[in-house]
């Protein structure tokens, strides 16, 4: 069946280069897709190789560069039937290959390769060949390349030119070079004065252009008032030759090639107005000053009264009631459309200027279209002037121009600045859009030109304090749009919104989609049109999908529609598409236009997601200021925020700090007021401490970077926590251990000369009753430092790779004995002793990339570590791993493959109340995974975020006290909050960053795996350590009873006095747990301190100490 498909696609290549022969494709590389029974596949290291060696032995002798994956964004989901666009890889040589079809031949006789190919060269279906095209921003700017495609230029039809007639455009100026090489072709030849009949008025005699000596007579032949004007007129000298006086002269020429620069000329300059005629009109008298104009109102009168369509002004003055009659005259009477610059600042000086807000004329006269300049890249740079008689907006900044030339100054272009060019380019446009409707009336050709601009960016900026909102006109200039609305109507759906039950878009609703349509202004008139859903996603089913109006369209016209589609269940969350087809008639042609769009599928909790922010740490859920509810603090450049219910904002946030804030947020209360305190670290050195209002506690100050979350915990066991954190410069890290008042505790801060920038970890690793902390380096060292500052006995530890991640604590083989979990960037998982002994050691293969988070997957009593892997940039080879590091093997259904990198910790919790964790990971690609224990994705997961990256961890949170989790983390660009909408469970584990929000990276598993029905068998009687330890205001105590018998615990102050007996009651064997509220047997709130909790069955007594904060 292989061989069989791949005779197939040969066919259809034949086929394909016999209908598309003009095609160009490269000869440097191909491209080939790998058969989808190929599992393994990956490229090497060297991007030179393949794991396919048939494959790499036709290639080592051809000079590869690298071999790449085609598309490297595209999902696993994206196919074709069964071709998924995943799975094809280009290969591209050093060289050009004249044997490229045989290297194909080759590729594609690999067992594995299912179809090889050339890659085509895509390209725009005309591009005009001038050798200045690349160098006019303007023109692609304005959509010039697009509104050629509309003509057949190959075919012959060349935009500007007409069945019969011809479209011109006078430049009353200073002078027109009008044999320049870019303009002869288009300069308009006033065939009413050829005498002699040969179908010209100028000739090239000598390699020089003059006028037809056979046409000159002296004698006013068209009767226009003119004698032998032949190519415009000079009415400052009258005569009959628009020509510079000298070089210098140089504006008019650089004016008219804006208008109309002969376009795939093969030289030079191109143009909006392409082949439209341009009329030269001298209107400067003064040869020794080529800045100022003497003659403009008679060269414009000029113009109109030899016949041209357009008249351009480039050039600005002073209000004058005379010159206005002139131009309404030559609008009204004559026909004539005619432009004016709106000036270049307030000392006309361009792009050194500033802009003016007052009016320049004619510009501003009625009747005169007003035009201002932009600059590369749709700016607008406040130098050009603006006011709210100004039309549009066109290019006008470092324009090249055609310039006046002879032996002394040989140079045929130069750059130009200002609006005398953003107004050229402007007639030129409106003169194409005359020569393919001659008849319409002069307003109707002018709302084809202005109706169909572009609204920029800079439309609404200031300048010099003031905004030019409302005075650069109605958009940027777009000739494509002008000529679109020449020819068919234009017909949009637009206001779009989608209607549930509730205001969000869930799995399984009912949408009511209602919008607007609408055909835009200046565009022809439509009629029987028609709306239609069409290629919808496979999440979407139509319920009512089209519309039929009896409505006529005229331009401008709007009304309203509505159609209804369901989600189905399985949808998953993020965006959904699909796509409106529009039908219609327009003067008995049909039209019809697609009108993409996505439908946001989410969770979405009310009041989020919080857009355009910047988020690359882990947001903190917490209920700081004590009210029964949840607030989310998060971190962008140097402000802390804080939100709660409904996005709204916490009172005193947000907080600015004094630098980036560059760690994620420990919570604790630190000065054992009872509060809860909010601690991060700065860039710049400074850790600080909030309270619940947003105001500082604590600032500690150091010279250092702080890169990763402090640590809070009890190091002298007064029962107030103290903050552990790790400042590092270039050569060597700081470890601090400071008290809620910013004093030292013995023994810190120590130096260590290792860069470490993961955080530090806190348990007492020995059962001493002392902290130890646990550190891990970029030189590949385990450290642990007892609470006094000395570096434990056995330690370091070294690995074989880097360590960018902390260690996790637990106690990972039921030992009763903490264990170190480490991963490198070598494979590497490592069980480490308290002692610094190897426990075990696993290559798991690839880096280890993320934080390393514990749970019982599987419920049968034993620990999986949980982590993402990648190797090289192989998307195939990104893996979540749920692994037992005593066994040293997976679990069933796992690990997983990720569509990008992950650098997030797993989060684990039950989700859903089933009594099973779920999984939750992030990934580059902007995606939000939930796994099931068995490694099944959870329904409707992953939630992606289109377009976006997710650096972070996710945090889970009740914010609104419903009983189910939402789901909280931060992208590149916003805050996403997701409302789970199921009732959460009582079994979590690894479920915060770092395990809890002290951030210490130690957890008790023995007490979070705890759930009804998740008995972990054990003949042993076991009293647990309380979690959390030390806690405020609750905790919880597990212990294991291997008989059905009595079971008694109570609670003892340090003199021995029963404060609390909590239970004293018949028990089945198996896990069990109680629950103590800081209260005595008269139901009073206890004080701050060391408890003893003791457990008495079956004749077996045990006792630990537990710690209540205030």
């Amino acid at each position: 069946m292989l061989k069989l498909f791949k005779y197939i696609l040969i066919i259809l290549s034949v086929f394909k280069s016999i209908t598309l022969s003009n095609e160009v494709y490269y000869k440097d590389r191909i491209i080939f897709y790998v058969d989808n029974r190929v599992s393994n596949f990956k490229i090497e290291n060297d991007h030179k190789t393949v794991s396919i060696n048939d494959l790499n032995n036709i290639l080592k002798n051809e000079n590869v560069l690298k071999i790449e994956q085609w598309l490297p964004m595209s999902r696993p989901t994206d196919q074709n039937g069964q071709i998924y666009l995943n799975r094809y890889y280009v290969i591209k040589f050093n060289d050009t290959k004249t044997n490229i079809d045989e290297i194909i031949q080759k590729v594609f006789s690999v067992d594995q390769i299912t179809s090889c190919e050339k890659m085509a060269i895509v390209r725009p279906a005309f591009i005009p060949n001038d050798e200045l095209w690349d160098e006019l921003y303007g023109l692609p700017q304005v959509k010039a390349h697009l509104a050629y495609d509309l003509w057949d230029i190959e075919g012959g039809e060349l935009p500007g030119q007409m069945d019969e007639g011809e479209i011109v455009v006078a430049v009353p100026d200073i002078g027109l070079m009008w044999d320049h090489p870019d303009i002869i072709d288009n300069i308009w030849q006033n065939l009413e004065e050829d005498i002699d009949g040969d179908g010209r008025v100028i000739e090239l005699i000598n390699n020089h252009w003059v006028f037809d000596p056979d046409d000159i007579n002296g004698i006013d032949d068209d009767e226009d008032g003119y004698v032998d004007n032949f190519v415009g007129f000079d009415p400052a000298f009258n005569d009959n030759d628009p020509y510079p006086v000298n070089s210098y002269h140089q504006h008019g020429t650089k004016v008219a090639g804006n208008v109309s620069a002969s376009t795939n000329n093969g030289i030079g300059l191109a143009s909006v107005g392409y082949s439209v005629k341009i009329m030269g009109v001298n209107a400067n008298g003064n040869p020794d000053e080529p800045w100022y104009l003497t003659h403009t109102s008679q060269a414009v009168l000029v113009a109109a009264q030899m016949g041209a369509d357009i008249i351009n002004c480039s050039w600005v003055g002073g209000f004058s009631q005379a010159q206005y009659n002139l131009f309404q005259t030559v609008y009204n009477e004559y026909g004539c459309i005619t432009l004016g610059a709106a000036g270049n600042g307030q000392s006309n000086g361009g792009p050194s200027d500033t802009t003016d807000f007052d009016p320049r004329y004619p510009a501003a006269y009625d009747n005169v279209i007003s035009v201002t300049a932009m600059g590369p890249n749709n700016s607008f740079n406040c130098w050009a002037n603006v006011h709210e008689t100004v039309d549009l907006s066109a290019p006008g900044e470092a324009i090249i121009c055609s310039m006046p030339y002879d032996i002394f100054n040989p140079e045929m272009y130069a750059i130009g600045n200002g609006t005398s060019y953003a107004t050229p380019l402007t007639a030129g446009a409106i003169a194409l859009v005359k020569s393919v409707i001659p008849d319409a009336t002069n307003e109707t050709i002018i709302s084809k030109i202005i109706e169909t601009t572009d609204d920029y960016p800079d439309m609404i900026k200031s300048c010099s304090d003031q905004s030019i909102e409302g005075l650069v006109g109605s958009g940027q200039l777009n000739i494509y749009r002008a000529i679109l609305a020449t020819r068919e109507p234009e017909l949009l759906v637009t206001d779009m919104e989608f209607q549930t039950t509730d205001g969000i878009i869930h799995p399984g609703d009912t949408v009511v989609i209602d919008f607007n349509i609408s055909n835009s202004p200046a565009f022809l008139d439509a009629e029987n049109v028609t709306v239609e859903l069409i290629n919808t996603d496979t999440s979407i089913t139509t319920i009512s999908g089209s519309i039929n109006y009896d409505d006529y369209f005229s331009a401008g016209y709007q009304t309203e529609g509505q159609l209804i589609i369901a989600i189905v269940d399985n949808a998953l969350l993020g965006n959904v598409y699909g796509e409106i087809l529009i039908e219609a008639n327009c003067e008995g042609e049909s039209y019809s236009n697609n009108i993409p769009f996505n439908i946001p599928l989410n969770f979405n909790q009310y009041g989020y997601p919080i857009n355009d922010i910047n988020i690359r740490l882990t947001p903190t859920v917490t209920d700081l200021d004590g009210n029964s509810l949840d607030e989310i603090y998060f971190s962008s450049e140097n402000l802390m925020y804080g939100t709660w219910v409904a996005g709204f904002e916490v009172n005193g946030f947000p907080f600015t700090a004094n630098s980036q804030i560059s760690t994620v947020s420990a919570v604790g209360d630190i000065n054992g007021n009872g509060d809860l305190e909010l601690v991060f670290g700065t860039s710049g050195g400074t850790l600080y401490a909030l309270t619940s209002s947003g105001t500082e506690y604590l600032v500690y100050e150091q010279p250092d970077s702080i890169k990763s979350s402090p640590v809070l915990a009890d190091f002298n066991s007064d029962g107030i926590l103290e903050i552990v954190f790790i400042s590092v410069n270039s050569n060597m890290s700081t470890l601090f251990v400071i008290d809620g008042e910013g004093q030292n505790l013995n023994g810190f801060p120590l130096n260590i000369s290792e860069r470490i920038i993961s955080g530090p970890s806190v348990a007492d690793l020995d059962n001493d009753m002392a902290l130890d902390i646990v550190l891990t380096s970029r030189q590949n060292n385990v450290s642990v430092i007892n609470s006094n500052g000395s570096f434990r006995e056995g330690f370091p530890y070294e690995t074989s790779g880097s360590l960018e991640n902390a260690a996790s604590i637990v106690d990972i083989n039921n030992d009763q004995n903490l264990e170190i979990l480490v991963g490198d960037l070598n494979g590497n998982l490592y069980v480490i002793n308290k002692d610094g002994s190897l426990i075990t050691n696993s290559s798991i293969g690839g880096s280890i990339s993320s934080g390393i988070s514990v749970a019982d997957l599987d419920g049968d009593g034993e620990f999986e570590v949980l982590f993402s892997t990648y190797l090289g940039d192989q998307i195939e080879s990104i893996m979540m791993h749920a692994y037992n590091p005593i066994s040293q093997s997976e679990i069933f259904g796992w690990p997983i493959y990720l569509d990008a990198l992950s650098y997030s910790e797993p989060i684990i919790s039950d989700l859903d109340n089933d009594m099973d964790l779920e999984v939750m990971i992030t990934t580059l690609s902007g995606k939000n995974y939930i796994f099931h224990h068995d490694g099944s994705r959870y329904n409707n997961f992953p939630f992606i975020v289109e377009g976006d990256s997710i650096l972070v961890s996710s945090s889970l949170g009740d914010l609104d006290n419903d009983g189910d989790y939402e789901i909280i983390f931060g992208t590149i660009n916003s805050l996403q909050v997701i409302d789970f909408q199921e009732q959460k469970g009582n079994k979590f584990s690894w479920n915060t960053y770092r395990a809890n929000n002290y951030r210490n990276g130690y957890i008790n598993l023995d007490f979070v795996e705890l759930g009804e029905g998740n008995n972990i068998i054990n003949s042993n009687f076991k009293l647990f350590q309380n979690y959390p330890n030390p806690f405020n205001p609750t905790t919880k105590i597990k212990y294991y009873i291997p008989k059905n018998k009595l079971v008694k615990i109570d609670i003892y102050d340090l003199k021995g006095i029963n404060i609390k007996s909590l239970i004293n009651r018949y028990e089945k064997k198996g896990n069990h747990y109680v629950q103590w509220d800081g209260r005595n047997n008269h139901g009073e709130i206890v004080s701050a301190g060391m408890y003893v909790y003791v457990i008495q069955h079956a004749g077996f007594t045990a006792a630990k100490k537990m710690i209540l904060l205030k």
